[in-house]
């Protein structure tokens, strides 16, 4: 199925945070969804943008009107001291009855395209364990799983850890 790939604006930012959500109560997660839209502006789009977005949109069938977005593609930038420039992809979400459709091997492909004239060495992104679904696409588009292959483990610090750290790693 073909769509349109585009950039987020920051006009998208009420539909960003309601697949943000969506995302999160299909992984059980919701609870732990603490931005708002407004965050989602301020972050992404002020005068030092934290990350990047794109848009996936069904055609729209007047070409003078915005397409129905079906899903988007959270990125930002990211550095490896081994290899260089790479890109982090954060999120990758499409709306459930457009799955199974080929708009997020889209998404990759410009995620592809953007890190590649970027110069960048590769992209990196984790995925829940239990999302087989997910797992299996990026597999099948050739990423590799670094916690099988390599050992690496995906660690985080968490806001009340980096208050401790901070204040001298006390209290651990």
């Amino acid at each position: 199925m073909a769509c349109l790939i585009r950039p987020a604006c920051s006009s998208d930012c009420d539909l960003l945070m309601s697949f943000i959500k969506d995302i999160a109560d299909y992984h059980n997660l919701l609870h732990e969804v603490t931005i708002s839209a407004e965050d989602l502006k301020a972050d992404g789009f002020g005068p030092d943008p934290f990350f990047k977005c794109l848009m996936a949109e069904l055609p729209p069938e007047d070409p003078s009107k915005q397409g129905r977005p079906i899903g988007y593609a959270l990125y930002y930038k990211a550095y490896c001291v081994n290899h260089g420039k790479k890109i982090y992809l954060e999120n990758l979400y499409v709306v459930p009855e457009f799955r199974d459709k080929g708009i997020g091997k889209q998404l990759l492909i410009k995620l592809a395209e953007i890190a590649l004239a970027a110069g960048c060495t590769g992209m990196k992104f984790s995925t829940m364990e239990g999302n087989q679904r997910a797992k299996n696409l990026y597999l099948r588009l050739g990423a590799e799983d670094t916690t099988q292959s390599f050992d690496w483990h995906c660690m985080e610090f968490s806001q009340e850890a980096l208050q401790r750290l901070a204040q001298g790693g006390q209290g651990s």
